[in-house]
């Protein structure tokens, strides 16, 4: 891509992944609009950031000189997507921008299964507070950056790698950290060998000398890291005693509490290391999140003592165990938890808060149900006072098997559950429910559907 400047179109501008890219290449200087489906605040930052949007997708916004970028959200009916064609546009996926974007930078890429949004924000965060300054793009609201994007000086570039839709394999990384390999978006790979695969390319394209950060707790990640490329520097993080022997950066003698957690951090290098940490985050999943994100911001040059005394100041990103505020007495928590083992990990961490839980679970996708269902009849089967509702479809058809199937299996694993048709009845049965209450009580919102909005609304109308 050319450095002069550019018009770029963004379609669906108000996305997650949109957003951050279209106002990274405003800020390089080039002419930026969008369209997206509906109004939203997104779309009003965007505008007050000096870049046109549109509440519409009509295709009558588009210019013959416009870059038609869009992402897997937008289908080949779309009257924008359409209209491109027409006018013989350049289209490019929001992967193949990034991408190209992420060539002109040192790029640290996250990639794994569970945690990239948490890690991506903690390693961006980390690097400001050592002076990097780096640039992000992010795939949650990161609340010191008050968005999912940051603009730094510096030729670093931190992004989150999605591996849903395959097209994380585009990206050329400076330094890759790979979190963890597990059986998810199966409605995109074929099995656990695709998955793999697709690892293995994304895990190829470190550039020459560039580096691998990855989980040696975790049997696939450590079979990419050993058949990568020899020029390849390899650093190994993990947890506990059994990562004592074998890896470069650890987490010993964790203490957990129910919002955060401390650990010792241990650094075998030639000079070794070893500091207390206090980590503002629950659960020893995010322990692991803050040992891989302190040991790739001290390889890329930060001070990791000065590090460490910055980091209980981290506030995650949104819908990682969120507090909301409190309605009808009880506590609400938000979180984007929809794959068993991260609502496995989710649990875990809720069972240190004090007092009784209700969780509420929605599932996200149709395949993603399907497909996992034994192992999330046999995780909720374990959740207290458990309400389900029907998948949050994310532009699926309906599957075989739905919500309500799941609510059977997880009866028949020996769990407790109530069913109820549609997210809208949540709030009754919880008020019916809270004559029954004893304080203090925490309702746990989960998935990656539309309970975040429920949760919200519940709050302003109580």
């Amino acid at each position: 891509m050319k450095s002069d400047k550019l018009s770029f179109y963004f379609c669906g501008i108000g996305g997650c992944g949109m957003d951050p890219l279209a106002r990274l290449m405003a800020r390089d200087g080039h002419v930026v609009r969008g369209s997206d489906i509906k109004e939203s605040p997104e779309l009003e930052k965007l505008r007050s950031e000096g870049i046109e949007c549109f509440s519409c997708q009509d295709g009558t916004k588009l210019k013959e000189d416009d870059i038609f970028v869009y992402s897997s959200a937008i289908h080949d009916d779309n009257p924008d997507m359409m209209r491109a064609r027409e006018l013989h546009l350049t289209m490019l996926h929001r992967s193949e921008l990034l991408s190209q974007v992420a060539r002109r930078c040192k790029a640290i890429t996250v990639a794994g299964m569970h945690g990239k949004t948490t890690v991506s924000s903690l390693i961006a965060w980390l690097m400001t507070e050592g002076g990097l300054d780096p640039s992000a793009v992010i795939g949650g609201f990161v609340p010191d950056f008050d968005g999912n994007f940051r603009k730094g000086t510096s030729d670093y570039l931190v992004l989150e790698a999605d591996e849903s839709d395959g097209t994380f394999v585009r990206y050329a990384s400076t330094v890759a950290v790979l979190l963890n390999i597990d059986a998810d978006h199966l409605d995109h790979y074929k099995d656990m060998a695709d998955i793999e695969k697709a690892f293995s390319v994304y895990v190829g394209n470190i550039v020459p000398g560039g580096t691998l950060i990855y989980n040696c707790d975790d049997n696939i990640c450590c079979r990419l890291a050993a058949s990568a490329r020899p020029d390849i520097k390899k650093v190994k993080c993990g947890l506990g005693a059994l990562a004592l022997g074998k890896a470069d950066y650890l987490g010993s003698d964790i203490a957990l509490s129910d919002l955060s957690s401390t650990f010792t951090f241990l650094e075998n290098g030639e000079q070794k290391k070893s500091m207390s940490v206090t980590c503002p985050l629950p659960g020893s999943h995010n322990v692991f999140n803050a040992v891989i994100a302190l040991s790739c911001a001290e390889i890329c040059g930060a001070d990791v003592e000065k590090l460490v005394k910055a980091l209980p100041r981290f506030r995650n990103a949104r819908r990682r165990f969120e507090k909301l505020g409190k309605w009808h007495g009880a506590e609400i928590i938000d979180d984007y938890a929809h794959h068993p083992k991260e609502i496995e990990a989710l649990l875990r961490s809720a069972s240190r808060l004090e007092g009784e839980i209700t969780v509420v679970f929605q599932p996200h996708r149709f395949s993603r149900t399907e497909k996992l269902l034994p192992e999330f009849a046999e995780v909720l089967s374990k959740a207290p006072n458990l309400i389900l509702t029907d998948v949050y479809s994310a532009g699926e058809s309906k599957g075989l098997i739905g919500g309500f199937e799941l609510y059977e299996a997880v009866l028949s694993t020996g769990g407790q559950a109530e069913w109820v048709d549609t997210p809208k009845e949540i709030p009754n049965l919880l008020l019916k429910r809270s004559k029954d209450w004893k304080f203090p009580h925490t309702l746990l919102f989960t998935g990656a559907g539309a309970l975040s909005s429920l949760a919200h609304e519940m709050l302003k109308n109580q």
